[in-house]
């Protein structure tokens, strides 16, 4: 199975995003690096806010936008949710005997960006990325 692994974080310099490879807590390497046994080239490495990293979660929106973590993403029903990595456990009472109860670790959506509400679903991608909490924290408020 082969997917993108791509990260993206705002630079430390000037609030810039960057996509590309995370390397470390605060290092996003942009484009391809060119290296051999003497020569490695760091030009293209960036410095980021550690703060506003995010891995990017394998799905698209409906117009096709790569959704990463910390998305605000509008869904089809109006409401708006954030894209969270996160456990959250589903409980659902059947009758006063039976509870199902199962446990996801996985990429969620929230309202507040902290609390995982749902896994994050095909019916939730048929809305749109609007944002994200770093530029837009008021779109969540």
């Amino acid at each position: 199975m082969k997917r993108e692994i791509l990260f993206r974080g705002k630079r430390a310099d000037n609030g810039e995003w960057i996509y590309g490879y995370l390397i470390g807590n605060n290092v996003i390497v942009g484009e391809v690096v060119d290296f051999d046994d003497d020569y490695f080239n760091t030009q293209f490495w960036y410095k980021v806010d550690p703060e506003t990293v995010c891995q990017f979660t394998g799905l698209s929106d409906k117009n096709g936008t790569k959704v990463f973590e910390g998305d605000i993403i509008k869904a089809p029903s109006g409401r708006l949710y954030v894209v969270i990595w996160s456990t959250w456990i589903h409980d659902e009472k059947r009758n006063k005997f039976l509870t199902d109860r199962y446990e996801f670790t996985g990429w969620c959506i929230s309202k507040d960006g902290i609390n995982p509400r749902d896994t994050l679903d095909c019916e939730t991608l048929k809305g749109e990325v609007i944002g994200n909490i770093y530029d837009n924290p008021e779109l969540i408020k």
